[in-house]
């Protein structure tokens, strides 16, 4: 079993920050960072649809550097905010927000978030660069921290990585606070 199967499962809870942008987020949005009991199944041509939907519906841009705003439903935005409005409208449909899981990895030499979704035993990776809904294990992004599947605002590295050196942790502990 590779390091991220087993972190995703839960065999590995080293702890950590998520993305800056993603607590500041929580600050003025705070439902999306609480969790959310499933109510219903989701077919998983259903969640290929989200995905696909998601992805055509978000005009890709790249966010200036220094600057990570994470946004829901946005017309243009860059992978977090393909990611937050996923897992929103997952969420929405129905599926528990310990099954739609936000992740940060390196791919094409670069940070990069993206949803990591529980369908049965397995976990498939959705994607803003690509519609197909792949395992985790054939996805192009090697994840290095992902949510907690037990409280959204606490985070879990991959054994053995850095997060990205760093780059994409906050060190903002007193926004790890529950909502009020």
């Amino acid at each position: 079993m590779s390091s991220v199967l087993a972190l995703l499962i839960g065999f590995y809870a080293a702890s950590t920050l998520g993305p800056t942008g993603f607590y500041e987020m929580c600050t003025t949005q705070q439902v999306e960072c609480l969790p959310v009991v499933q109510t219903r199944g989701l077919s998983f041509t259903e969640i290929e649809g989200i995905n696909r939907r998601v992805n055509r519906d978000i005009r890709s841009i790249v966010e200036p550097p220094g600057v990570d705003v994470w946004r829901i439903g946005p017309r243009e935005g860059d992978c977090d905010d393909y990611v937050m409005t996923k897992r929103q409208k997952l969420i929405k449909a129905g599926l528990g927000s310990d099954r739609a899981r936000v992740a940060v990895g390196m791919a094409r030499g670069q940070l990069h978030a993206v949803l990591v979704v529980n369908f049965g035993p397995y976990f498939y990776v959705l994607d803003n660069l690509t519609d197909e809904v792949l395992p985790v294990e054939k996805s192009a992004v090697r994840i290095v921290s992902v949510q907690s599947a037990a409280d959204p605002r606490m985070w879990h590295k991959a054994p053995g990585e850095d997060a990205g050196n760093g780059r994409a942790v906050a060190a903002a502990r007193d926004l790890l606070r529950p909502p009020r």
